[in-house]
């Protein structure tokens, strides 16, 4: 009887100790509701500039004594210089738009362009171009893809953002060849960047830069309405679309010859 006594007695208090703690504990306040996060895009001031200057680049990589070949960490500052001085890379058809039309680009603009389609344009160069978001335009020879660049590797630029242009089907001077000749460069560059990226190639890149007035006519007849040159100079407003100049970046062109070019069309000629 005592003991059932006593085990009632340490039930009842543990009811009165649960009691008690349960009157004790409160709700907790609900948290003020927090303002929704706003989204916030950066926009970029436009304008008509007086010039446009169409940067070209060929191989990046340690080569030597090679006018057409740019180092690795060189190439790499030049972007970032672009980057943390408020350049803006555009595209072909935003150049074209300017050239023909008049129309205003992103302030401070600039053109890249990659001529000959390097196995580096794909392992060095796309890489930077996706760090900082650029656009930029690589120039290729389908004739050669296979021996540089791979159609996948081409395809994968194109999906990233990276517009694909016609080198000519196969790097040849073109003012060399006859006019079928020429015209059978042009044509089967289009055919197959049509097949194998699905494209209607407007853009074109005279192989050595050479070119005559046939050449010009074939391209815009084929359906090019923008070729570059390796002439030097910034690109203008009411410029010939089918002579476009552009300025050699190689490794003689240091940080300082860089921000030149890219600032003022009276830079040094190294």
């Amino acid at each position: 009887m005592k003991r059932f006594i006593i085990v009632l007695g340490l039930m009842w208090g543990l009811m009165m100790l649960i009691a008690g703690c349960a009157a004790d504990t409160k709700e907790p306040a609900p948290e003020a509701a927090k303002p929704a996060a706003v989204k916030t895009e950066t926009t970029v001031a436009t304008a008509v500039p007086k010039g446009i200057p169409v940067l070209m680049y060929h191989k990046v990589g340690p080569d030597e004594d090679n006018d057409a070949v740019i180092r690795e960490d060189l190439f790499r500052a030049q972007m970032k210089l672009l980057h943390d001085k408020g350049f803006n890379p555009i595209t072909m058809e935003q150049l074209n738009d300017y050239v023909c039309n008049g129309k205003a680009v992103p302030v401070k603009p600039v053109v890249l362009t990659f001529d000959d389609g390097y196995a580096d344009t794909y392992s060095i160069v796309y890489p930077v171009l996706k760090e900082y978001g650029f656009a930029a335009t690589v120039f290729v020879n389908p004739g050669d893809v296979g021996t540089r660049l791979t159609w996948e590797q081409i395809k994968e630029m194109q999906k990233g953002g990276v517009t694909i242009a016609s080198h000519g089907y196969d790097h040849v001077r073109m003012n060399e060849l006859s006019k079928s000749e020429q015209l059978d460069n042009i044509v089967k560059a289009q055919k197959a960047l049509k097949d194998e990226l699905g494209i209607d190639n407007k853009w074109f890149c005279y192989p050595y830069g050479r070119q005559d007035d046939y050449t010009q006519k074939a391209a815009e007849d084929n359906g090019i309405l923008l070729a570059v040159t390796m002439n030097p100079g910034w690109v203008h407003h009411g410029d010939n679309p089918y002579a476009l100049q552009r300025i050699w970046i190689g490794n003689a062109v240091d940080l300082k010859h860089f921000e030149e070019r890219i600032t003022t069309e009276d830079y040094t000629d190294l």
